[in-house]
């Protein structure tokens, strides 16, 4: 399959500057450092429609802003092959320096930030659906009512956001985190069992899980680290699982319809009528919820508030989120 550029006109950069381009400076003089977002996307997804996700626009406008580059840089930086969007050596040499001016740019705003004073404005949260629902919304209002000048964005997303590069400003994570460079904490620990629908109950004898027998629903793969998909492959790795996907709210309403067993938080499910706590021959391992921030932002008055405010917000909870199964 035939490579192509991104660029418009034709020839490499090397070419371009036998030809004549005109002196770096000239060309840095009028380059528009807003197209290098969507340079770095385009490096790290290989794909314009991924880094056009990524951004929050579509593939076109990521395509139109990099061949922006190329043409003020005189450099063709992309070529497009079977395995998508590759770099060419001058993109390589760029994506490497641009990763530093992004680092720079992004210090720069977490130190104008740290420097803000008020308490308004908006703070980008990231967290499991099911905390964001079960936890966070409804204890809005509070929040509101202390600091009506702040807008809480909450991307309840199963996706690591990268606090480095601001995708959010904190993130409650399930799981022991090992990114650098954040400052974590232990927030609280979140009891699991398993559950079902009285309507499966109903097919099925009782006692203790036949993990031989029934039928689970569970995560899709990229979820096999997850801690209920490691216990369950320890104890019962040939169990029959009938649904998986990728979200704690999905695994709720597959077992709510009595697709099969699933192991869900306790907080989450004792709440729905349509599921019944079911004996486990152990006790499933509980989960630990913890809080990242970076470093630099964690003293922004906007950004301690909310944390005051999620500190508050799982202090209230923890009995419920530490509590056995309710049967």
């Amino acid at each position: 399959m035939a490579k192509r550029s991104l660029k418009a006109q034709p020839g490499t950069g090397e070419a371009q500057e036998r030809a004549g381009s005109p002196p770096l400076a000239a060309r840095t003089a009028r380059m528009d450092w807003g197209h290098l977002p969507f340079f770095l996307e385009l490096v790290r997804t290989g794909s314009l429609a991924r880094a056009g996700s990524r951004l929050g626009v579509d593939r076109n406008t990521v395509a139109r802003r990099v061949a922006a580059l190329e043409a003020e840089l005189g450099l063709s930086l992309f070529e497009r092959g079977p395995q998508g969007w590759s770099r060419t050596p001058a993109g390589e040499e760029l994506a490497s320096l641009a990763s530093r001016v992004e680092e720079d740019v992004l210090a720069l705003a977490r130190h104008a930030d740290a420097h803000d004073r008020e308490v308004a404005g908006t703070v980008r949260l990231t967290s499991a659906t099911h905390v964001a629902v079960h936890l966070l919304a409804p204890a809005v209002p509070t929040l509101r009512a202390r600091h009506p000048g702040l807008v809480l964005e909450v991307a309840a997303d199963s996706r690591a956001f990268d606090l480095t590069r601001r995708e959010a400003d904190l993130a409650l994570r399930m799981g022991r985190p090992g990114a650098a460079g954040l400052v974590t904490r232990k927030l609280s620990e979140i009891a699991y069992a398993l559950y079902a629908a009285p309507a499966l109950l109903a097919r099925r004898r009782d006692g203790p899980v036949d993990f031989a027998r029934d039928v689970f629903v569970g995560f899709e793969e990229s979820f096999v680290s997850a801690p209920q998909e490691r216990w369950l492959d320890r104890i019962a790795p040939g169990r029959t699982v009938a649904f998986r996907c990728n979200s704690t709210a999905g695994l709720v309403a597959a077992a709510r319809a009595g697709v099969g067993i699933a192991v869900l938080p306790c907080f989450v499910a004792d709440r729905d009528p349509g599921l019944v706590a079911l004996p486990s021959p152990e006790p499933v391992p509980p989960h630990e919820l913890w809080l990242l921030v970076h470093g630099d932002l964690r003293r922004t008055p906007r950004v301690r508030a909310v944390i005051a405010w999620v500190d508050e917000v799982l202090a209230a909870a923890r009995p419920a989120l530490c509590a056995s199964p309710a049967r």
